[in-house]
């Protein structure tokens, strides 16, 4: 479906029972005339394989390992907070 066709509308409304003035039948398709096709473009996006960015000689390489550091900065930080539990900022609570 290249563009959104007036009969097309014409089943929505009737398998909805809806029942729309003119005007309102005319926004309605305006509206759905730019969605329906943009909508069919989206879905397009997921259809084709993604391009494989792994390569055989180069491995690993371009990773490193994980590893755990200690923030200088975390106490100084954590001092200014209005109010902490060990090693963490507490806030109060805003959904009950």
């Amino acid at each position: 479906m290249e563009h959104f066709e007036e009969k097309e509308l014409d089943r929505i409304l009737r398998l909805s029972g809806l029942s729309l003035s003119k005007e309102e039948r005319e926004l309605l398709f305006s509206d759905l005339s730019r969605i329906v096709p943009y909508m069919e473009r989206i879905s397009k996006f997921g259809e084709e394989e993604p391009e494989n960015t792994f390569s055989e000689t180069t491995g690993n390489a371009l990773l490193r390992e994980d590893e755990e550091k200690e923030c200088i900065l975390s106490e100084e930080i954590l001092q200014s907070a209005p109010a902490r539990l060990e090693s963490t900022f507490t806030v109060p609570r805003t959904v009950e």
